[in-house]
């Protein structure tokens, strides 16, 4: 995985309980820090359009044959002229 390097500015105090709390832990700061993000952002993939429109997906009314009757298709994609 390719990595990005980012510098990050923090009060004294943050930075002191950061450099405490990583050390209770056993991990560097980095880690730490990374793992702050990833509870952050990790809700941010992208929206789930299933669980978005949820029931919703399928109820849509209409004739079921729309795309392959070809009385329905005439007319289908010609130019209107003004």
């Amino acid at each position: 995985m390719a990595t990005v390097l980012k510098t990050v500015k923090l009060p004294s105090a943050l930075a002191a309980a950061l450099a405490r709390k990583a050390k209770a832990r056993g991990l560097t700061e980095s880690e730490l820090i990374r793992q702050g993000i990833e509870q952050v952002t990790g809700d941010v993939d992208g929206l789930d359009m299933q669980a978005a429109i949820g029931a919703d997906v399928g109820a849509g009314a209409g004739p079921s044959d729309l795309s392959t009757n070809r009385k329905r298709m005439s007319g289908y994609g010609r130019t209107r002229t003004r």
